[in-house]
């Protein structure tokens, strides 16, 4: 599995029930790619954003009173929009944290669904290891063979 699909499975996880703002990605890419400089974060955070939408996982929107609001302009303008305010002012996290929300469609509750039930399943068969190994989203579990 490579580091880009760690980062979107754990977003997919991470958006049910819930939807997930800005900083949550941003957060996310920095954690998997500690040594980042600050424009590859943002090159990233913007890519993922991206692409989790064009694939119809997530709606790009915002939240007002524990609501979640879905954008109706293209995905161009909203990215144009994220893009200002996330790397042009990425100095006052205040002004960008929150201001882009992504929310699982009905494809992306499924595929996070069918993640998640693959982690249920790894623990009745391996154990804690093998799904604390998947939520970390450090590699394939590593099960361990009993020597005979």
């Amino acid at each position: 599995m490579t580091a880009s699909q760690r980062v979107r499975d754990n977003l997919l996880l991470k958006g049910l029930g819930q939807p997930l703002p800005l900083n949550a990605i941003d957060w996310k890419i920095k954690q998997q790619n500690p040594s980042a400089t600050r424009s590859e974060v943002q090159d990233q955070t913007l890519e993922v954003v991206r692409s989790l939408v064009d694939d119809g996982l997530f709606k790009l929107g915002e939240v007002h009173v524990d609501h979640f609001f879905t954008w109706k302009r293209p995905l161009d303008r909203s990215m144009r929009k994220i893009s200002h305010r996330y790397v042009d002012h990425y100095d006052a996290p205040k002004r960008w944290m929150y201001s882009a929300w992504l929310n699982l469609t009905d494809k992306g509750e499924k595929l996070a669904s069918a993640i998640e039930e693959k982690g249920v399943d790894a623990f009745r068969d391996h154990g804690v290891a093998a799904v604390t190994q998947l939520r970390a989203g450090v590699a394939e579990p590593q099960l361990q063979r009993s020597v005979a």
